[in-house]
């Protein structure tokens, strides 16, 4: 709905302004919910986040308990390697996405929403336009190659005989078809992923995150149809058609208007993909794809070498624990496409305001998630209840949890910064993200092989708070102090 005589989709637009700091006067009086809101740091984009983010969270353990029920160890380490596997996506779309968001809120600084209707600086709007249709040809490509090395990597890694005592259980699990079925749905979502992600950085985050919000919801309830009726592995399928379908209605029917000025040609200047894109999107990519190394790789090995049940272990603590960081961070990723409009501006004291404000707030709610959640992990383990001794033997102990969720709080304040000084369309982790993943892997891997999970995790703590912190800390403050002198803002 309308207001004040502006169209729904200027919603993103004003919330950028709102959190550029300006103050809107208006004769109704903030409600209790509005002014709490507003204390914490909480506007439209920020808030469906969130809620996105708590559904899962309330809902995610009926999911896990659903697969516990109704999934024998074996098809439920199938689930698990498959998301994991799934990550390759990063080979070829290589971080794209995050320098569209970037480089789209600089430009966007200049424009603005009307009527769906992208109006402003002749210019600005010329360049992004010729970005989004530069960014539709390379995911058309992408999309291409995904399906073709996705599959052929699931074939190869799959089919092989695993190495432990229950690979027979384990051929006897039916995923070839939904492995082929899975790629392919997901391999039609990277075509809309450079267009969604301009939406962001064009600051409509209260829309797309609403939209979201529902994707989740019906999402979940697609997911718990799938699993209650014995679809087994198509769950996954089921799940990410109807994620397409939200992303589709995004920008074919929410911002068909938006996405119409796309179809001509640039009238008035280009991005220069060359000079503007690559050097930051090459750096995020291989950044990427190491990081998806130290993360995935762990997981698809004990998958391959350890007994049955040990991989959806780890993979179902690692899907809580990501959830929690998904909505921890949702303080600071909505403040993404803004950031980059006050780096455009030079109003760098004003970055740093609203920076370390949402800083504190990701921080602050990490460390209660994880907390809380090794806490009730603990729990679990000291009841006698059938059903909480079988969740308990699906989850990993109290003890690797607790390491894992450490991990996760150290590396919230490193991603926070690396954040920051992303939206300056510079990346200068490149050298210091290679060290940190190598190291993360190599520690999760050696001390994974000898120790299981346990061991996994205890690498990985290692990993994050000896290497990956203190780098990207240092990091962090050099750059912050060399750009922004001698505007630099105080925290």
């Amino acid at each position: 709905m309308s207001t004040s005589g502006r169209s729904e989709n200027d919603s993103g637009d004003d919330s950028g302004k709102e959190q550029l700091g300006k103050t809107i006067v208006t004769g109704d009086r903030p409600t209790l919910l509005k002014r709490v809101s507003l204390k914490f740091g909480v506007d439209g984009a920020v808030g469906f986040a969130i809620l996105a983010r708590l559904w899962q969270l309330l809902t995610g353990p009926v999911t896990q308990l659903l697969l516990v029920l109704t999934f024998a160890k074996a098809t439920q380490d199938y689930y698990y390697a498959f998301s994991s596997l799934l990550g390759m996506q990063i080979f070829v779309e290589l971080g794209l996405h995050v320098v569209l968001i970037s480089v789209s809120s600089h430009e966007w600084s200049r424009l603005s929403l009307v009527e769906g209707e992208i109006v402003g600086d002749a210019g600005a709007k010329s360049r992004l336009i010729s970005l989004g249709r530069m960014m539709m040809r390379w995911y058309g490509i992408a999309a291409l190659v995904f399906a073709a090395v996705i599959t052929v990597a699931g074939l190869l890694f799959f089919s092989k005989t695993p190495l432990t005592a229950t690979a027979v259980v384990r051929e006897n699990v039916a995923w070839l078809t939904p492995w082929i079925a899975l790629v392919i749905v997901n391999g039609l979502q990277l075509p809309l992923l450079p267009l969604t992600s301009i939406l962001e950085g064009c600051q409509q985050l209260a829309v797309v995150n609403r939209v979201r919000f529902w994707q989740a919801v019906t999402g979940t309830f697609g997911v718990w149809l799938a699993i209650s009726t014995g679809f087994g592995l198509w769950s996954l399928v089921a799940s990410s058609a109807i994620r397409l379908g939200g992303e589709y209605y995004l920008v074919a029917v929410r911002y068909r208007r938006f996405f119409g000025a796309f179809r001509l040609p640039p009238a008035a200047g280009e991005v220069d993909w060359q000079q503007e894109i690559f050097p930051l999107q090459w750096r995020i990519g291989v950044q990427g794809i190491m990081l998806w190394l130290a993360n995935s790789l762990p997981l698809l090995l004990i998958f391959k070498g350890r007994p049955e049940g040990e991989a959806a272990q780890l993979g179902m603590t690692w899907t809580i624990l990501t959830a929690l960081q998904g909505a921890s961070l949702a303080w600071i990723e909505t403040r993404r496409p803004v950031f980059g409009a006050l780096i455009a501006g030079k109003k760098y004291r004003e970055l740093d305001q609203l920076f370390f404000r949402m800083m504190r707030m990701s921080m602050l709610m990490m460390t209660l998630a994880a907390v809380s959640f090794s806490l009730t992990v603990w729990w679990i383990g000291t009841r006698s209840e059938w059903i909480f001794e079988r969740l308990a033997s699906r989850l990993l102990g109290v003890g690797p949890t607790a390491m894992f969720a450490t991990a996760m709080v150290l590396l919230q304040y490193a991603l926070c910064t690396n954040l920051y000084v992303r939206a300056h369309k510079r990346d200068p982790f490149l050298l210091a993200s290679i060290m940190s993943s190598v190291t993360l892997a190599a520690f999760q891997v050696w001390l994974g092989k000898e120790y299981g999970s346990s061991g996994v995790a205890a690498g990985y703590l290692l990993g994050i708070g000896c290497v990956q912190v203190p780098l990207w800390t240092l990091i962090w403050a050099r750059t912050r102090k060399e750009w922004h002198a001698p505007e630099l803002g105080d925290g």
